[in-house]
């Protein structure tokens, strides 16, 4: 993994303390997000469950990930067991819209005080040709926007998803100058201060 670029991990409960042991032997930015998947988040026992084992392992957790688009039934749940930011695939219909708008651009809304929920994109595939340019994966990127990036192994295998992400942190590196690279636990932050920034992009990875 390229040093200085940040990434956001989401892994179960069972699986933390690998990653951790593995993780904190890398020269980078990080942090561990919970995988949460739709059993968890269709019941408040069986989140907070989960919510409480994470902590157990890892201490604080602010940050979660969610494959697809599941109904977040228990948002204050969150909140309350101190998740901040939930990357998921897509948005629920809940009839309330969004407490503070969010920047133009940033496919992200808060619906409960306390928890922001962004919208992911998987990696985009790109003709062959884009694979061999080194600003092929750009396309992905809105300058001034907000690029969630989810990269789970479940769906590519874990080989190609770990391709994708070398290549995409890679990329990153060599884009300093135009784009930024956060953490998930980071984009409350981030959105407090949108308004003031004129341009460049926040790529992740989710998962």
């Amino acid at each position: 993994m390229r040093a200085g670029v940040p990434v956001s991990w989401a892994t179960r409960p069972a699986d933390m303390p690998v990653v951790l042991g593995v993780l904190g032997t890398v020269a980078t930015r990080f942090d561990v997000a919970l995988d949460l998947d739709h059993d968890a988040l269709a019941s408040r026992p069986a989140l907070r469950r989960e919510l409480a084992a994470a902590r157990a392992v890892a201490g604080a957790v602010h940050c979660a990930v969610a494959a697809g688009s599941p109904r977040l039934e228990h948002r204050s749940l969150l909140v309350e067991q101190g998740i901040q930011t939930i990357a998921i695939g897509g948005f629920d219909g809940v009839a309330r819209s969004s407490r503070r708008p969010p920047p133009a651009g940033w496919a992200c809304r808060t619906v409960v005080w306390g928890l922001w929920e962004a919208r992911t994109v998987p990696e985009p595939r790109r003709p062959r040709l884009f694979r061999l340019l080194p600003w092929g994966v750009g396309t992905m990127a809105t300058p001034g926007g907000l690029t969630v990036v989810h990269i789970d192994p479940a769906t590519t295998g874990s080989r190609i998803g770990r391709v994708r992400l070398e290549r995409l942190v890679q990329w990153i590196g060599r884009c300093t100058a135009t784009v930024e690279a956060t953490l998930l636990s980071d984009l409350p932050g981030l959105l407090g201060v949108a308004g003031q920034r004129e341009a460049g992009s926040v790529l992740r990875r989710a998962a």
